[in-house]
């Protein structure tokens, strides 16, 4: 049974129109790609493949989904939108001319929804030949804001149903990392044993893997973000995992560092520092406390280790339908942590050509330390 109801996707939707009138504009262009497609999928449940997507939501009346050439049928079996507009701006990056299309074009669209101002949602993400088209259709790129600020509040707290499929992701990244401790041993790729994780993910139920999973090994675990190599593991060394799985388009994620055989020394203690930080974020990331605050504290305590020099980032991201997603808590964050706010704890550190992550997703509690989402394998793994 699906977690997540139509009811869920009347209240976004209503929740952004609310937001469209309140920031008086005309509608807001909310823009995906296949990469990236979490934006979108919120609101349609509609997953691009090859071509790029948008969802068009005015301010008042109905939204429309905004597909490339190829991907009717497609988007028509899966989209909680009913409207479907296909524009050739939204074909795959071959783009291929289809001889005798006569699908509509931008203008189309403006005057079809009266747009006169229009916000983007996916800024950063928005192609620029696309954004030129729409200014010509618009009547200049003065017609058109950045508008993820916007957004942004409609997605920050979480429902109970995405709570759930959180939890479900969660759920079966542990089945992805219990694979690996069953099964790892020298000599297999960093390659292989994605593999093993991945297909032990998706017999859990995992509609796929929240991104594309990652082992690095030895000098490889120095890599904050990575993907697998042909490099064999070996005993004594690092070896970094980051397996998530993906739920009805809701990103969890493990972060955990295991060692074969004999663990030096420096690396066990190196280990627990990075595991006595994450441990810390659980209890620090409590209702009602400012952001950089908790980063400051996590911060502090790595310093006061002798690791100050390990530190890149975090302690935490905000998660949802990408596994990393707005907003990151950082030591410059203002925002304040809120109830049924859902992060990924994420503590990379790495220093002398090697590293690791201890992850795991959390949610905010009205009272208490943070909920953790997954616990399997939380220990120094030593195999």
């Amino acid at each position: 049974m699906p977690i997540l109801t139509s009811q869920e996707f009347t209240r976004r939707m209503q929740a952004a129109q609310a937001a469209v009138r309140a920031n008086q504009l005309d509608a807001v262009l909310v823009f995906s790609t296949e990469s990236e497609p979490a934006a979108c999928r919120y609101f349609s449940d509609y997953w691009p493949s090859f071509e790029t997507t948008a969802v068009l939501i005015p301010a008042e009346g109905d939204p429309a989904l905004l597909i490339g050439p190829e991907s009717l049928t497609y988007a028509s079996s899966r989209s909680k939108i009913a409207k479907i507009i296909q524009l050739m701006d939204f074909r795959e990056s071959s783009q291929p001319d289809y001889p005798g299309s006569k699908l509509p074009k931008w203008s189309d669209v403006v005057s079809q929804y009266k747009l006169e101002k229009i916000g983007i949602c996916g800024w950063y993400l928005f192609p620029y030949a696309m954004m030129t088209e729409l200014a010509k259709a618009m009547g200049g790129m003065e017609n058109i804001v950045p508008a993820d600020a916007l957004i942004r509040p409609v997605f920050m707290k979480k429902s109970a149903e995405e709570i759930a499929c959180l939890k479900a992701a969660a759920k079966a990244s542990e089945a992805g990392f219990k694979a690996i401790l069953e099964t790892i041993k020298p000599g297999m790729t960093e390659s292989e044993l994605c593999g093993i994780a991945t297909a032990a993910m998706t017999a859990a139920g995992a509609e796929a893997t929240g991104y594309p999973v990652w082992c690095c090994s030895g000098p490889n675990s120095d890599q904050a973000i990575s993907r697998p190599t042909m490099r064999q593991v070996r005993c004594g060394e690092i070896i970094h995992f980051s397996i998530g799985a993906k739920v009805e388009g809701y990103s969890a994620s493990i972060g955990r560092p295991v060692v074969l055989g004999t663990c030096p020394d420096e690396i066990r203690k190196f280990m627990q520092v990075g595991l006595d930080a994450a441990n810390m974020t659980f209890d620090e990331m409590r209702a009602g406390r400012k952001s950089g605050d908790v980063a400051k504290k996590i911060h502090d305590y790595i310093r006061s280790q002798g690791y100050g020099d390990a530190i890149l980032y975090g302690p935490a991201h905000g998660c949802g339908q990408m596994e990393c997603e707005y907003p990151f808590l950082e030591t410059s964050s203002e925002y304040m942590l809120e109830p049924d706010m859902t992060f990924m704890q994420d503590m990379f550190l790495h220093r002398n050509g090697m590293g690791f992550r201890w992850e795991d997703g959390l949610l905010v509690k009205a009272e208490g330390p943070a909920e953790m989402l997954s616990s399997y394998g939380r220990k120094i793994n030593i195999l």
